[in-house]
Formats: C-alpha cells, structure tokens, sequence
C-alpha cells in the first residue's frame, strides 16, 4: 500500500508542479501583453512629418566631397587672390623665419656662416638653395610651407637668409 500511496503523492504534486508552472507562464504572457500594449501607446504611430524628415537629411549630409576628376577640380578650384609681392623680410619673418631662426630639426640658424657656407657649397650656390627651398627638402616643406610664394619671392628671401649670415 505504501507504493499505491506514494505514487498517489507523486501525482499530486506533479498536479501541483503544473497548475503552478501554468499560473507563472500565464503572468508572464500577461506581463508580456501588457509591455506590448504600453510600447503602443508610447510610439507614435505616423513616421516623422516632412519638416523633420528634411532637418534629419540636413544633419546627415556628408561634409565634404572628394573630387578625382582633374577637369571638375581645375572648376571648382578657387581664383587665387592677386596679391603684391611681399619683400624678402617679410618672407624670411612669415615663412622660413620659424625654423631657421633656431636651427629647428637640423635647419641651418641666420647667422651660421660656416653651415650655410658649407650647405650653399654642396648644392651648387644660390641657385641650387632656391631650387631647394622650391621643392622642400628633408623635413623643410616646399615654398616653406607657403605655397603662394613666388620663385623671385623665395630667391629673395634664400638671399637675405645667406646675406645675414655673411656668406
């Protein structure tokens, strides 16, 4: 009897196991449709009005735009301003002035007779500094960093540059 009777226990409590496990999976589904019906009320149902649509698409829009093609980009590139030459101190003081007024990475300093002397020699005199200067050397860029200088404008100040330092 005690067999009949503990399977009798079993049942139960797997009755019990099941209504209880359906009662949590009923709350859950109820808990479930009720998040549901709250999203719906919270979310408006119309998409953003025109008005907002174009502010999003405004705030979106790339930066800028790249231009590979050299025909567009000679059109969309801008006159250059004309502008009177600017003298050789002005040069010196705005473009070259910055690194060689303290040798910076290795520039030669205003006023280092033996290393301008020394670099003047090795590229072929005033001509081969200016074509130097031109094209940029080492960690020098070209024109000085300033590429609106002209070729007499950069010859000039290459020739102030030598003069202050006695060469």
């Amino acid at each position: 009897m005690s067999s009949k009777h503990s399977h009798h226990d079993d049942k139960a409590h797997d009755q019990a196991f099941f209504r209880t496990f359906g009662m949590v999976l009923a709350a859950l589904f109820g808990i479930f449709g009720f998040c549901i019906f709250a999203a719906s009320l919270i979310v408006p149902k119309a998409g953003p009005s025109e008005a907002e649509q174009a502010r999003l698409e405004a705030r979106i829009q790339p930066v800028g735009q790249a231009i590979t093609d050299p025909a567009v980009l000679l059109k969309a590139a801008a006159p250059k301003v004309k502008r009177e030459p600017m003298s050789a101190e002005q040069v010196v003081s705005s473009a070259c002035g910055a690194c060689h007024t303290a040798g910076v990475l290795g520039a030669p300093k205003l006023g280092d007779k033996a290393d301008w002397a020394k670099r003047s020699g090795a590229v072929g005199g005033l001509d081969g500094l200016v074509s130097a200067a031109i094209k940029g050397k080492n960690q020098m860029p070209a024109r000085g960093g300033n590429p609106d200088l002209s070729d007499d404008e950069i010859k000039a100040a290459v020739k102030l540059m030598l003069e202050k330092s006695g060469v």
